[in-house]
This record gives C-alpha cells, structure tokens and sequence, in this order.
C-alpha cells in the first residue's frame, strides 16, 4: 500500500503547474504563479514579434520591462498553451486579489517610480510604459497590459497600475498602442 501511494503522489506531483513556462521559440524561461483558479505569466512577456517594440527601442528596456505589443500582435503572441487574458479574467483576477490590488500585484521593486507595491501574490507587475505612433511614456510609472476583450471596432480593453494607485482600473483603447502583455495558461 505505501508502493501504492508513494507512486499516486509521484503522478500527482509531475502533473501539477511548474512555477516556471519555457518558451521554445526564443529559449526563454517565465516565471509563472498560480492565482484563484487562472495561472498567469509572472512577467511580462518579452517575445519578439513583428508588431513590437522595446521602450524607447532600447532593448535594455526590455529585459527589465518585456516588450510592448500593439493589440492585434497581442492576440497572436502568448506561446502555445497559454493566450492573451480576457477582460473577464482580468477581473477575476483584481477580484481575488480583493481591496488595493494594484498594490498587492505590483512589485516589489525600485523600477516602479515610487515602491508601493507588496507583490502579495507573485504576480510582480512592473510599470513598462506605453509606446504609440513612435513615441513612449510613463515607464516606471504606469504599467499597461491588454486584454483579448475588444471595446469596439477601434479599440480593446486593458488594466493598469500606477506606482501612486492602489487599484487597477480597466480603459480602453486603440488597438495600435503598445502595452505589456501577460498570457493566462489555457
């Protein structure tokens, strides 16, 4: 009977979410966090697509920050198993991290203008700014990530955080802007 269990808890073990996604197509590694029930990218992701940039076209940006996308590349860059979150999910997820949960999902960390984040959960959202029409703003002040949910023909639903605010309000807007992305696991 112990044989028994012993190889039942093995199973069990390997089939669980790992804490890490590897992405084969550039050989990156993500950290990932299990919240509620969605398990999310503990990063932003920082895959090179047509469609993106980095801050300020500094690539240095982007390995502290990831990549921005415009939304329709956003649609199309989670690797596969994973996807862009819905608005839904979003959500759910501001739901389960309860009162002030832009300071519960913000991290921890000095890249944010002013440190007021307590990465709660693991999530670790960091402010990478906003890129439209060759210009860029707000990195180390906001962090924009967009949702798969459009809001009309033009433009699609995202969340941000600011380093001032504890909540993560939901905006829309055009679909050329370029946010941050973090995919949601199928």
């Amino acid at each position: 009977m112990k044989t028994f269990f012993l190889i039942f808890a093995a199973a069990f073990l390997l089939s669980c979410s790992s804490d890490s996604l590897h992405d084969s197509r550039d050989g990156k590694t993500y950290k990932t966090i299990k919240i509620g029930k969605q398990t999310w990218m503990a990063e932003n992701l920082n895959f090179d697509a047509g469609g993106s940039a980095c801050y300020n076209n500094n690539s240095s940006n982007c390995t502290a920050y990831g990549r921005l996308y415009n939304w329709n590349t956003a649609l199309t860059v989670c690797p596969s198993g994973w996807r862009l979150p819905t608005d839904a999910e979003w959500t759910a997820l501001t739901n389960h991290a309860g009162s002030n949960a832009g300071t519960k999902l913000k991290a921890n960390s000095s890249l944010w203008f002013t440190n007021t984040g307590t990465d709660d959960f693991g999530f670790s959202a960091l402010p990478g700014g906003i890129g439209w029409e060759g210009s860029f703003s707000y990195v180390g002040n906001f962090g924009f990530w967009w949702s798969a949910t459009e809001s009309d023909a033009s433009n699609a639903w995202f969340r941000s955080m600011n380093y001032n605010f504890s909540n993560v309000p939901r905006f829309n807007d055009r679909r050329e802007h370029l946010f941050s992305v973090r995919c949601v696991k199928d």
